[in-house]
């Protein structure tokens, strides 16, 4: 019975994912309900994955709330494929569509620079920050940089990041635990995409 509702979970959390790629760009759903949006097609190390979405996790709960994407090739991008290489024109993009849910700060990493968005607030001196972060060439390295990044933005605001707790892997023959992890997935999901539907609805 657990095995049928994991499986029908997992179903519908595919077509969910499939309606929030067509949708635009990705980024923006998934940042409507998260804080860190991963590439889909570069091959970043589950642990460094792991690493960075608990730090933006523990820099938020320091009192530096910020929202990351990282956007590895254009095909993050969805349909605005045209904004690829323009980490800044793509986080005054990405905030306009996030602003009625997030109006924070939002951070963009590509390879080629780093992007930064807060809506009604001036962004030269966090610009001046991350002129000095460099960026690799490496899946990891766009990662670090992120990270990096997000650190040194909020040490600039004089804020202490308290060091976060490493995530917890689910043991062998955990079905409840990965149960729950699944629910909460597709949960996070189905709210980013109804939440972005209901917004483009017309009034």
């Amino acid at each position: 019975m657990k095995r049928a509702v994991v499986v029908a979970l997992l179903l519908g959390a595919c077509t969910l994912a499939a309606t929030a790629r067509a949708d635009g760009d990705p980024a923006s759903d998934y940042l409507y309900t998260l804080k860190v949006f991963l590439p889909f097609d570069v091959k970043v190390p589950k642990t460094r994955q792991r690493e960075l979405v608990s730090f933006v996790e523990a820099v938020n709960r320091s009192g530096y709330p910020i929202r990351v994407a990282v956007i590895g090739s254009s095909y993050d991008l969805g349909s605005v494929t045209s904004l690829w290489r323009q980490p800044r024109t793509y986080a005054r993009f990405l905030g306009a569509e996030l602003q009625f849910v997030y109006s924070k700060r939002l951070l963009i990493v590509m390879p080629s620079g780093f992007g930064i968005y807060w809506k009604g607030h001036p962004v030269d001196r966090e610009y001046a920050v991350l002129s000095k972060v460099p960026i690799g060439k490496s899946p990891s390295g766009l990662v670090d940089a992120a990270q990096e990044a997000v650190s040194k933005l909020a040490a600039a605001s004089g804020v202490k990041v308290t060091k976060p707790t490493p995530a917890v892997v689910p043991q062998a023959g955990g079905g409840h635990s990965r149960a729950v992890i699944i629910l909460a997935a597709v949960g996070a999901v189905a709210v980013a995409v109804l939440a972005r539907l209901a917004l483009r609805r017309p009034r």
